[in-house]
C-alpha cells in the first residue's frame, strides 16, 4: 500500500486546515462580540441600579427637608394667626372705646371677613 502524497494533496490539506482555522477565528470573534455586548448590558444594568439607589436617596432627603419646611410653615402660620387674632382684639377694644371715627369698626369688620374666608375663624 503505497500512497503518494502529491503537491496537490498537500495544497488541499493546507486549504482545509486554513479554512478550519478561519472558521474557528470567525466563531471566536462572534463569541467575543456576544460576550462584549453581554458585559456592556450587565454594566448598564448595574449603572441603572446605582442611579436608582442614588435617586431614591435623593428623594428621601428631599422629602425629609420638605417635611421640615412644612413644620416651619405651620409654625409661621400659627404665629400669624395669633397676631391677626390679637389685632382683632385690639380693634374690638378700640371700637368699643369709640376711637378712630368709624375706621376702626370698618377695619375690624374687614379683618373678621378676611379671617373667616382665609382660615375659617
Amino acid at each position: 500500500m503505497n500512497q503518494t502524497i502529491t503537491l496537490q494533496t498537500l495544497v488541499e490539506i493546507g486549504a482545509i486546515i486554513m479554512g478550519a482555522w478561519g472558521f474557528y477565528k470567525v466563531i471566536m470573534e462572534i463569541v467575543k462580540s456576544i460576550t462584549a455586548r453581554h458585559d456592556r448590558e450587565k454594566s448598564w444594568d448595574e449603572t441603572i441600579k446605582k442611579v436608582e439607589v442614588d435617586r431614591k436617596a435623593l428623594q428621601d432627603e428631599f422629602n425629609e427637608r420638605l417635611d421640615g419646611q412644612d413644620a416651619k410653615i405651620q409654625q409661621i402660620f400659627a404665629m400669624l394667626c395669633m397676631s391677626l387674632k390679637a389685632e382683632g382684639v385690639i380693634l374690638e377694644a378700640l371700637a368699643e372705646a369709640d376711637i378712630g371715627n368709624g375706621e376702626v369698626k370698618d377695619m375690624k369688620k374687614e379683618l373678621n371677613g378676611f379671617l373667616a374666608e382665609q382660615i375659617g375663624y
